[in-house]
């Protein structure tokens, strides 16, 4: 893996763009590979093919984090002496989730009809159910003084698997990122075709109609988005961080209380930050 390779050879993680950079081959490859081997369940075999060279990726974040530990203290970032240890790994998993959601959009912009259904068929279904939460409203039928509670229930049962999978399989989290990464990708996709369509844009239009309703699809999402993606990000985070830890046999070691005592200050920005966007999320049903 390439990857790899700049881990071994460098004692800093790679910078954002090339992050960047690397998810958005692993999407390319992955599309090409299930094109051309024509799978059955294209879908399933497309998502296995993102997160397949993903694994190595997260799992050297997490390793990297442990080593952390065992340093002294840093300066406090923000006030924080855990945020100072860990900023730099949230950043390349955001740039990691965000090289995704770009490769995503852009593969479903231009890939055919027959070709863009076949892979993103599951996140097309998915969008129907969940469309209206992605407006910022609440479920129809369902009470809005109950909406926060509904919501923000539904992601922390996400943020629950996120950390367990994590736990148990190291960077089994990635298969929960690369599917939300996916559904995301569809979404700006669908808003900006749909964009286009309205402003009938031809083949002339196509790069700036584009990026203004990518744009636009974006904004639609943005506001809670950003807060549920931070919370799953750090639970992720906490979960590697607790698996590598474990399988380097850390427990007797003096830094392993610190370990803790990181993790559980993680797993409680993530549940605040899942609280914050579900509350962002349903405040226009709370005013109606």
């Amino acid at each position: 893996m390439v990857l790899e390779f700049w881990f071994e050879r460098k004692t800093a993680m790679p910078d954002a763009w090339q992050i960047v950079l690397q998810s958005f081959l692993f999407v390319s490859l992955a599309v090409g590979a299930t094109v051309l081997l024509g799978l059955q369940q294209s879908n399933l075999a497309f998502l296995f093919f993102v997160s397949l060279p993903s694994i190595p990726f997260l799992l050297k974040v997490f390793q990297s984090e442990v080593e952390e530990e065992e340093k002294p203290d840093r300066r406090k970032f923000l006030g924080s002496k855990t945020l100072a240890r860990h900023f730099t790994a949230l950043k390349v998993l955001a740039a990691y989730f965000f090289g995704l959601v770009i490769a995503f959009t852009f593969f479903y912009l231009i890939l055919p009809p027959d070709y863009s259904n076949a892979l993103f068929s599951m996140q097309k279904a998915e969008l129907q159910n969940i469309r209206g939460s992605f407006q910022g409203y609440a479920i129809n039928a369902v009470a809005a003084t109950d909406a926060f509670e509904l919501i923000f229930t539904h992601n922390l049962q996400v943020l629950l698997f996120v950390v367990i999978f994590s736990l148990i399989y190291g960077a089994g989290a990635v298969l929960i990122l690369v599917w939300n990464a996916s559904v995301i990708g569809v979404f700006l996709g669908d808003f900006s075709n749909a964009y286009i369509l309205s402003g009938g844009a031809g083949l002339s239009g196509f790069t700036g109609g584009h990026i203004t309703g990518v744009s636009l699809g974006l904004l639609g999402i943005l506001p809670h988005g950003v807060f549920e993606l931070l919370s799953y990000l750090t639970a992720a985070l906490a979960g590697g961080v607790l698996s590598a830890a474990v399988i380097r046999g850390d427990f007797n070691k003096p830094f392993f209380t610190q370990i803790v005592y990181d993790i559980a200050k993680l797993l409680g920005w993530a549940i605040l930050f899942l609280a914050i966007g579900a509350f962002i999320e349903t405040y226009p049903a709370l005013l109606a």
